[in-house]
Formats: structure tokens, sequence, C-alpha cells
């Protein structure tokens, strides 16, 4: 039995030394993924920045058409009574 107990012995010997040299490497690709995973959500709040700047800007520009067509139609603001 002595071959089977080296034979397995070296398996765990090995099994053990493969799982100590991929320690730093999984630690360093749960680093990445963790840079990748705050640079995607900083993107994600710029364009919500960007996207809810863009449609305030789109809400006072219809405001401000609404005004103009308004004051040149003498019609008050708002919903049209058709």
């Amino acid at each position: 039995m002595g071959f089977l107990d080296k034979l397995f012995g070296r398996a765990k010997d090995t099994a053990s030394d493969i799982a100590d040299k991929a320690d730093p490497v999984v630690d360093k690709a749960e680093d990445v993924a963790g840079d990748a995973w705050d640079k995607a959500q900083d993107a994600v709040d710029t364009a919500k920045d960007k996207l809810g700047g863009a449609s305030d800007e789109a809400k006072e520009t219809a405001e401000d058409a609404e005004d103009t067509v308004s004051d040149a139609t003498g019609d008050p603001p708002g919903p049209s009574a058709a």
C-alpha cells in the first residue's frame, strides 16, 4: 500500500501547491473585476446625469415654445380644448 499512499500523498500536495499558487491570481482577478464594476457604475451615473440634464433642457424648450405659440395666438398656455 505504500505506492498508493505515496501516489495519493503527492496528489494531495500537488493540489495544495496549485491552490496556493492560484490564490494571488484569484485575488488579482477579484480586484480587476471590482475596478471594472466601479468604472461601469461611474459611467452609468454619468449617463443618468447627462440624460437628466437633457430631459430638463427639452422640457424647458417645450415650455418656451408653448409660451411663444400662446403669445402669438393669444390662446392661454396648456392643453387645448378640442
